[in-house]
């Protein structure tokens, strides 16, 4: 779902027109329409303004990040690489994660679920 459609949707539950909206922020129907369309590219400042024009959380109208947690698992990745450095950097080799997380918190595999 795009930002317009988002926006069109939280619009429609409200029953404000476009007219209002476009009242509200100061602009004509014509380019609110656009908004909508999505044939105007919004700045975060505009989103913000038409969340709080909407009563929500502006978060609820920008997209999903395309990479999704992928860029977390690369994150998680290099901060473990990062630690391991910094907490071994006298030994020649670094525990490796799986023992060091068994190690630590015990055999997961028998917990109750």
């Amino acid at each position: 779902m795009t930002v317009g459609e988002k926006i069109r949707i939280q619009r429609l539950t409200r029953n404000y027109t476009q007219e209002y909206m476009a009242w509200e922020l100061d602009i004509s129907q014509a380019a609110y329409s656009k908004l909508e369309r999505d044939e105007t590219e919004l700045t975060l400042r505009r989103i913000y303004e038409i969340a709080e024009i909407l009563e929500i959380s502006p978060f609820e109208l920008m997209p999903k990040p395309k990479f999704g947690t992928a860029i977390a698992r690369e994150y998680f990745w290099k901060l473990w690489i990062r630690l391991q450095k910094l907490l071994h950097s006298g030994k020649s080799k670094p525990p490796k994660p799986v023992k060091y997380l068994k190690a630590v918190h015990g055999d997961i595999s028998k917990t109750a679920h």
